[in-house]
């Protein structure tokens, strides 16, 4: 399949190297200011220096081409002084989450074995072989002549570490070649600007991140960082936005919903004019809900880590009818072939998996040839290599390409094999619906499939039987869980370990609210998780609390008392340090306020 989208530039023969981009760019606006972030505001020329100086730093220590170094920072703006600056060694940099348990951290060190980790302050895993710097210590004196690396298209950029269907995490190797091919073709795609503002608020640890870092930084914009604490904040995020005069924006569908829940949320921030979304499935009534109270376009892409963060592109139209939203074309120089299980292209509207050739292809997975050869294949079509994505697409008759679901992401229920993927579209079909994500209760016989859907005012009694309208018997889920938000993970997707029945058993009992703010605590607690009551001693998230749950708990406790910290959901989240809180603020908000968002 032939590209029949926006066009892209080919890779500027100078601009090899992803830090070049950023370079030539601080050469031709050095005072413009390149980034604003909680730790410092830096112009194009200061961020530079900064970086050169790490680079320096880091060459005394050994850093150059073939060597990979570690970064365990939160987002700063010194997280990205140290991405290029690491790119500025000839080093591909590898991100290393330090929210992460130890045991993930120290089997990533071990996989990738960096010359050093670069960090600010963190408790690391010691691993021999690498040494442990703190960032401060690293910078190398002002003014350094800088050394230029010498730079070749297929050298590692960076590493990215994604779940493996072994348990053990897999590390994706990306080229310079690759990075720069999606950079310069969204420039092309999507023009930007010295007049436009992107926020990093995603973990480093996900790629999406160097869109957000990349972008605007290659095109003379502003990055605006989110604040490490704050960065899924709906609230904090839409008055971000605002603030800053933020215009473009890539969120994962499920945040995208939070943000429109939020008053007045995405349609009170009249500098935004593009929204990205990826990461999940788009559903059709999150797109019109979406258009029906934001003026911006927005945009629905799809990729896997495997192809340099994404590989197709949808402009998403107001009123569109169709039953779902297309991941749609590729980009330029991105060769897509739908193939069924012998290989062979599928026919015409007939689904099979999809395979991506082209430039944006990773060198493989990090210490993992067999599972390498078993994903990155011989292109039969045009020579080369084409990565076996695993999932499952079908071709419209407009071209556009639509996901159906994963190859893998099959179950057998009464002896039928069902793909999730189908049952899910089928109910985000569904005009009240706004997500829906499907699994599996109970094993054996008692297997059943349970859909779990928002908005949480939805009947799950009448999508039972619509469904039956359209789905053969066996398909239609035996349980339809209603809730304001789906659970997500720390790369922001949603968390299907964290999907489960509403309990049924009542608990043992606790010590009673004592005064109006554990009363109301208590009270929203209950309504929340769908408990019959709660203790003053109780902690949320023991009680099956969850992060996006407890962001509607914030919301809820915000509406009487604004000033109400987010960080005291995790610092002290029981029904009496949330009172305390409150009382801390010096709001007493009535009891029978308790209600939903």
């Amino acid at each position: 399949m032939t590209s029949t989208g926006r066009p892209g530039g080919p890779p500027e023969p100078e601009a090899i190297g992803l830090h070049h981009l950023v370079e030539r760019q601080a050469a031709a606006t050095p005072e413009a200011i390149a980034v604003t972030a909680p730790d410092a505001t830096w112009t194009y020329a200061e961020l530079d220096e900064q970086a050169a100086r790490i680079a320096a730093g880091l060459r005394e220590r050994g850093a150059g081409r073939g060597r990979l170094i570690g970064m365990a920072i939160e987002r700063s703006a010194a997280a990205v002084a140290a991405i290029l600056g690491i790119l500025k060694t000839g080093a591909g940099y590898v991100p290393l989450d330090p929210e992460f348990p130890e045991s993930r951290l120290r089997f990533m060190i071990e996989d990738c074995l960096p010359l050093v980790v670069l960090h600010t302050g963190a408790e690391l895993p010691s691993v021999a072989g690498t040494a442990m710097a703190e960032l401060d210590d690293v910078l190398g004196s002002p003014g350094a002549r800088e050394e230029a690396a010498e730079i070749s298209p297929e050298q590692t950029a960076y590493v990215i570490y994604t779940s493996g269907s072994t348990g053990r995490p897999k590390g994706v190797e990306i080229p310079h070649r690759g990075i720069v091919d999606r950079v310069l073709w969204e420039r092309t795609a999507y023009p930007s600007g010295p007049g436009d503002a992107v926020i990093l608020h995603h973990a480093l640890s996900f790629d999406v991140s160097l869109w957000e870092i990349f972008i605007p930084l290659t095109t003379g914009g502003r990055l605006v960082v989110a604040d490490p604490l704050y960065g899924q904040d709906p609230r904090y995020l839409t008055d971000l936005v605002r603030t800053e005069n933020v215009t473009c924006l890539a969120v994962v569908p499920a945040l995208l919903q939070a943000l429109l829940d939020e008053k007045p949320g995405l349609g009170g921030c009249p500098s935004l004019r593009e929204v990205f979304s990826g990461g999940e499935v788009l559903s059709p009534a999150l797109a019109r809900r979406f258009f029906a109270t934001v003026k911006a376009g927005l945009h629905n892409q799809y990729g896997p880590t495997e192809y340099s963060i994404d590989t197709t592109y949808w402009d998403c139209v107001a009123d569109d009818p169709s039953a779902s939203v297309p991941i749609g074309f590729p980009r330029t120089s991105a060769r897509l072939y739908i193939l069924d299980p012998q290989g062979r292209p599928a026919g015409e509207g007939e689904a099979g998996e999809l395979h991506i050739a082209g430039p944006g292809l990773a060198l493989g997975y990090l210490n993992r040839p067999e599972l390498t050869r078993e994903r990155f294949v011989g292109n039969p079509f045009d020579g080369g290599r084409m990565y076996r994505t695993g999932d499952v697409v079908r071709r419209r008759d407009d071209g556009a390409l639509e996901f159906v679901g994963r190859a893998d992401d099959q179950v057998k229920v009464r002896g039928f094999r069902i793909e999730l993927g189908e049952i899910e579209r089928a109910v985000e079909a569904l005009p009240e619906v706004e997500r829906a994500v499907l699994t599996t209760v109970g094993d054996g016989d008692d297997l059943a499939l349970a859909a779990f859907v928002t908005p949480g005012s939805v009947d799950g009694r009448q999508v039972r039987a619509r469904l039956a309208e359209v789905l053969p018997e066996y398909m239609v889920p035996a349980h339809v869980v209603a809730q304001d938000r789906l659970p997500l993970g720390p790369t922001g997707k949603v968390d299907k370990s964290a999907l489960a029945l509403p309990a049924q058993s009542a608990r043992p009992a606790g010590e009673v609210p004592r005064d109006p703010e554990e009363e109301l605590v208590a009270g929203t607690f209950a309504e929340i998780l769908g408990v019959p009551e709660a203790a003053a001693g109780d902690d949320f998230f023991e009680l099956g609390g969850n992060s996006l749950q407890a962001l509607r708990l914030l919301n809820i406790l915000r509406k009487n008392s604004p000033e109400l910290p987010i960080a005291v959901l995790f610092e002290t989240p029981t029904v009496a340090g949330i009172a305390a809180a409150l009382r801390e603020v010096g709001q007493t908000p009535d009891p029978s306020a308790v209600a939903g968002p």
